[in-house]
């Protein structure tokens, strides 16, 4: 929602960091809005794909946490379907197995990173402020 507004000159008023997480991130939405803030940071719960990319094409979100233990499709088509809607988007993969071939892969196709399960509030605490001052660079970056 941020880089959107933005880009959109909206910048007086660009809202929240948009933040879609699948899962077991699913499970820290309420502690990460209250620790964050509503001002600074909007969680959306999702159950599925569809809402996933939906989010996505609707330009409300500014990263996704995706677990794959959830993912109705195999995790790296979908991040392929939501790069291919925004291929700027911080996409953190959440995963059981530390295969080396599935996490090269992931980070060839541009995953922000991937993370290995189970998920504690503080790692995810770290990758929303990593997106956020990822985002903030290419936003500066882009206006000056």
């Amino acid at each position: 929602m941020v880089a959107r507004a933005l880009q959109d000159d909206h910048d007086d008023h660009a809202g929240p960091f948009g933040l879609v997480v699948s899962g077991e991130a699913g499970e820290f939405a309420d502690a990460l809005s209250l620790i964050v803030g509503p001002r600074w940071l909007e969680t959306y719960r999702v159950n599925s794909d569809g809402e996933v990319l939906g989010l996505v094409q609707a330009g409300l979100a500014d990263a996704v946490v995706l677990d794959e233990a959830v993912a109705e499709i195999d995790v790296l088509a979908l991040l392929r379907m939501i790069h291919s809607l925004n291929e700027a988007l911080l996409v953190v993969l959440l995963t059981g197995a530390a295969d080396r071939r599935r996490l090269v892969e992931a980070m060839r196709l541009a995953a922000f990173s991937v993370v290995t399960k189970p998920l504690r509030l503080e790692e995810l605490l770290v990758q929303i402020h990593r997106m956020m001052v990822r985002l903030d660079t290419t936003i500066r970056r882009d206006r000056f």
